[in-house]
């Protein structure tokens, strides 16, 4: 199995309300990443509320995402696409500044998939139209619905979910993972989805 958006994505996502573009690229074979965009990556990962709602549970009580995250991080994006287990695409500014990432599951005979996402404080107002765009792409590929889990204290994320087309129908279980791999318990989330 391969990725089913093909070897390379590199498509256009405006910024709400500021006159800026990102790029939404693959995290494919070919990516290449600098030791500015790592320490990027560890700066927006231990920001607050990205260390509150993704990091602080899966990383076996660490105080902070550190350098060998980010690293095993881009090994396992990288993987991911060439195995087509999960797709992740990472955003960059005009200035080639990583802002923020989502990623979404692989394709299988259900055609429905878990998505992800996060942002750096210095760039809201760019993951409402990733997600836009996520599902165009998702759904050119053969997908038929994504889904999102959000903890019900994560508002934030629950209004980006909405503002791009996802309803909210209940909640779930579902084991913390990382990397694909259960760590421990699991959390009831709030199931938003969205079909294409």
């Amino acid at each position: 199995m391969n990725s089913p958006f093909g070897a390379h994505v590199d498509t256009p996502v405006e910024r709400f309300g500021v006159p800026q573009v990102y790029r939404m690229r693959s995290m494919d074979a070919g990516a290449m990443f600098s030791k500015d965009d790592i320490s990027v990556i560890v700066r927006i990962c231990n920001e607050p509320l990205l260390w509150r709602f993704l990091f602080r549970d899966r990383l076996g009580g660490r105080p902070r995402y550190q350098e060998q995250d980010a690293l095993a991080f881009l090994d396992w994006a990288r993987a991911g696409w060439i195995s087509g287990e999960h797709m992740i695409f990472v955003l960059r500014d005009e200035n080639e500044h990583i802002g923020a990432c989502v990623d979404v599951g692989r394709l299988d005979e259900s055609r429905e998939a878990l998505i992800g996402y996060w942002a750096g404080a210095h760039h809201r107002g760019v993951m409402t139209n990733a997600l836009v765009r996520l599902a165009q792409l998702s759904k050119e590929a053969g997908y038929l619905k994504l889904v999102a889990l959000v903890e019900p204290e994560n508002v934030r994320s629950a209004r980006v979910l909405t503002r791009a087309g996802f309803t909210w129908l209940g909640s779930e279980e579902h084991p913390i993972t990382v990397f694909d791999q259960p760590v421990g318990r699991a959390l009831r989330y709030l199931r938003y989805e969205r079909a294409l």
